[in-house]
């Protein structure tokens, strides 16, 4: 039986809009459980281990020096969203991103409308990679203990990494980024050119 996990991050706020973040974005990462990542789970454990990191990578907190990284220096904080840029990009995965203008929704029974027409079409639009599996099981992290096995913990993490970086690549294009942000990436085109692209390169469409 073929199996497919979507696993589902988002941004931004359901029930309110917030001028400073004006969009809500739903990301899915698509894993064939026939592809095995043991081998890629195995290399970054080992490196968080050794480099004495933190084991979960929260993409935003990381930027943004939040706990558990307020400890850490800038340089120890790039070094690890770089591991996570790394394992990311020898995954077997692909993703999407869904885009909700919040001034074209505001309030939660539009967006909830407007993501659900985006949804449906782009399904009915992927309708032969997803009818090729015999299964779909959709995991989100709401804080189900149960979800925390370690393969799913990694591929929720991605999840959080490509929502993320969407979300950057949003601020970036209408020179929205705040100025932690922009102190973040230390050349003007670090986030485009290594993350917003290598992102971009295992899109689903």
């Amino acid at each position: 039986m073929k199996e497919l996990s979507i696993f589902v991050d988002e941004s931004g706020d359901f029930g309110r809009v917030d001028n400073s973040s004006p969009y809500y974005l739903v990301t899915l990462v698509f894993h064939s459980q026939a592809d095995d990542i043991s081998a890629q789970l195995v290399k970054l454990n080992k490196e968080l281990k050794e480099n004495d990191c933190p084991e979960y990578i929260h993409t935003g907190p990381i930027i943004r020096r939040e706990t558990p990284y307020q400890n850490m220096t800038i340089d120890e904080r790039r070094s690890l969203l770089y591991k996570m840029r790394m394992f990311f990009l020898h995954l077997p995965v692909k993703h999407t991103t869904i885009k909700i203008n919040r001034r074209e929704a505001n309030d939660k029974f539009a967006l909830t409308a407007q993501i659900s027409k985006k949804l449906k079409a782009y399904i009915t639009e992927q309708f032969g990679f997803f009818s090729s599996f015999d299964k779909v099981i959709v995991y989100y992290d709401n804080g189900q203990q149960e979800l925390n096995i370690i393969l799913k913990y990694r591929l929720l993490q991605t999840a959080d990494y490509v929502c993320s970086i969407e979300l950057l690549s949003v601020k970036y294009e209408e020179k929205r980024l705040s100025k932690t942000e922009q102190a973040f990436f230390y050349k003007p085109q670090e986030l485009k050119k290594t993350f917003i692209k290598s992102v971009r390169s295992k899109e689903l469409k």
